[in-house]
């Protein structure tokens, strides 16, 4: 219990830390990208590093409620390929979400009979990685609207362990999936000088990957809303 205790005290004092870790080196790994390519661009790339949330839906009739947030955050780059006012390109970006929530299941009280509410603490990472066109519109130098869409590659991590319950029917569990997808996005952008700015954005996805056990069963796809900062290179 102490050695618990200890590990959960830890998660929650270098949990920001991670997250601030892989923020940073997925905005390095994609703008390093964006410097190459933008050598052979005539006009600049942009780039955005966001954090937002996501609304996962459930459909188990066991789970209680109908949809959970997850916190998401994330970084992307568009090159622009032709146009002036309208412009159009490719876009490359890469999402993650690492998160803890407790979801609530409905299930057999064992030789008691009836049914209970167990509550199941939930440790999650999710990350995927997208790569699709984009068209803007921007109409001056300040301001510029863009939509995107393509495939997504995506890979997640679930812990699952039961709360203090009078349920035998539920036991931890770990499980690592891999799924494939699509998404679509819209995202606004407001210069505040040449080459910095603000971003705000929703994304939505569809994906093969999901979580199965006896807690039910959830897909990792859904809305999610997001703001940020916008670069210019």
């Amino acid at each position: 219990m102490i050695l618990k205790n200890f590990m959960l005290s830890w998660t929650d004092k270098w949990l920001p830390i991670n997250w601030m870790a892989l923020i940073f080196c997925t905005v390095i790994s994609l703008m390093s990208a964006s410097t190459v390519l933008s050598q052979e661009a005539k006009e600049n790339i942009t780039g955005h590093a966001f954090y937002g949330k996501m609304s996962v839906p459930t459909t188990d009739p066991n789970i209680e409620s109908s949809s959970y947030d997850i916190s998401i955050f994330g970084a992307d780059v568009q090159k622009p390929f032709g146009g002036e006012i309208f412009k159009y390109g490719i876009e490359t970006g890469a999402v993650f979400s690492w998160d803890s929530y407790v979801q609530y299941f409905r299930a057999s009280s064992g030789s008691n009979g009836g049914t209970v509410l167990v509550s199941v603490a939930v440790d999650s990472f999710v990350m995927d990685y997208f790569f699709g066109g984009y068209l803007g519109f921007e109409p001056v130098n300040w301001f510029r609207l863009s939509v995107g869409a393509g495939p997504l590659l995506t890979w997640g991590m679930r812990q699952s362990e039961p709360e203090e319950s009078t349920s035998d029917e539920y036991t931890a569990e770990s499980v690592a999936e891999f799924g494939a997808g699509i998404y679509a996005r819209a995202c606004a952008d407001i210069f505040l000088s040449e080459t910095f700015g603000i971003n705000a954005g929703v994304r939505k996805t569809e994906t093969t990957l999901s979580f199965k056990d006896t807690a039910g069963e959830t897909s990792i796809e859904g809305w999610q809303y997001y703001l940020g900062l916008a670069f210019r290179f």
